[in-house]
């Protein structure tokens, strides 16, 4: 589960992949990316990738379009300016959400002075029959209205008219019943501790963990820590996070 893909009959299995078992490399000159799950891993339907930009560098531009059948972006920390070219530009603070429609041309740079840590999934599964999204959306964390499931905490960021949803889970001390979904999702653990329970096992996760969890996997994520678990989940197709089954 800490990297592998499939199971012994070809089916995708659960993977988790911490900040020791990644290694950033050089995508642009003052960027790095790491590549955190993609088709590697079994995750086919979602690439996510952890992007870098070194604010004090001279230069920390990254241009390019946003690949699949689209991107969603989330602002860890740090600043910037987001450049769409043709739909407008997006000045990036910690929070902040963004999806790029496929092929939307983008260009990225830090805040001088500061570093700019960007969390990007991109949606390489297929939609048939869903309308064409639109090419620009963006959402402020502190903005969305929160939900609850149990005693846990959920705001959805971006999924209206879109392939996927986005989200902001809070999880307090404790473990909750193990359940699973219909949809293909990744996760990001943004800050706490705690352990991922899943059918082969158990894992210790923290602040950088990675998360891979195909459809139909019972799974529960436990808070073990004193503060609350922070993460950050995409799931395809579109839903709601609440929409689950016990297991």
């Amino acid at each position: 589960m800490s990297g592998g893909a499939t199971g012994a009959a070809g089916a995708a299995v659960p993977v988790i992949r911490r900040p020791e078992q990644t290694q950033a490399r050089p995508l642009a000159p003052g960027v790095t990316v790491t590549d955190m799950l993609d088709d590697r891993h079994g995750c086919r339907g979602l690439h996510q990738r952890r992007l870098r930009f070194a604010g004090p560098a001279t230069t920390t531009d990254l241009s390019g379009v946003a690949a699949g059948q689209g991107e969603s972006w989330y602002v860890i920390r740090g600043s910037g300016v987001l450049d769409t070219r043709v739909s407008g530009t997006v000045r990036l603070q910690p929070g902040m959400a963004v999806w790029m429609r496929t092929s939307l041309p983008y260009r990225c740079r830090a805040r001088h002075g500061e570093d700019l840590e960007v969390l990007a999934v991109t949606v390489r599964a297929e939609s048939p029959g869903a309308d064409e999204p639109p090419a620009l959306l963006v959402a402020n964390l502190a903005e969305c209205e929160p939900e609850r499931t149990g005693d846990r905490e959920f705001r959805v960021l971006l999924s209206s008219g879109l392939p996927m949803t986005q989200f902001a889970g809070l999880i307090p001390p404790g473990r909750a019943p193990a359940h699973q979904h219909a949809y293909d999702e990744v996760v990001h653990v943004l800050a706490g501790r705690g352990v991922a329970h899943l059918a082969g096992g158990d894992i210790e996760i923290g602040p950088g963990t990675s998360i891979y969890l195909p459809p139909c996997q019972p799974h529960c994520l436990e808070n073990t820590g004193q503060d609350l678990l922070e993460v950050l989940g995409v799931f395809h197709p579109a839903g709601s996070p609440a929409a689950k089954q016990a297991t």
